[in-house]
């Protein structure tokens, strides 16, 4: 009998704590849940132009080394990427080739 006491009031106490440690996470839980809230709710508030604008090169700065295969398009981009695009909108056919 002994044994079944010494076990129970052990895990008394593991409940007990575990039920302090329980309270502490959805205190913690609530409190993060609130902060959220308030930083959407500062997010709608904010206008489109104090958003950080992203900042972009000028048409002149940019340094057109990527050119169109097609001989009669010409066409220069900055990136390789921007040539891509160029070549899947405005010629497809080069595209299903490969």
């Amino acid at each position: 009998m002994g044994d079944f006491q010494g076990e129970y009031i052990q895990q008394f106490l593991c409940n007990i704590n575990l039920r302090k440690k329980i309270k502490e996470i959805l205190k913690e839980k609530t409190e993060i849940i609130q902060k959220l809230e308030q930083l959407e709710k500062e997010g709608e508030n904010q206008s489109f132009e104090e958003r950080k604008k992203r900042l972009r090169s000028l048409a002149s700065q940019i340094e057109r080394n990527f050119q169109c295969p097609l001989s009669k398009c010409g066409k220069k981009y900055g990136s390789e990427g921007s040539l891509n695009q160029h070549i899947k909108l405005k010629h497809p056919e080069l595209v299903n080739k490969a």
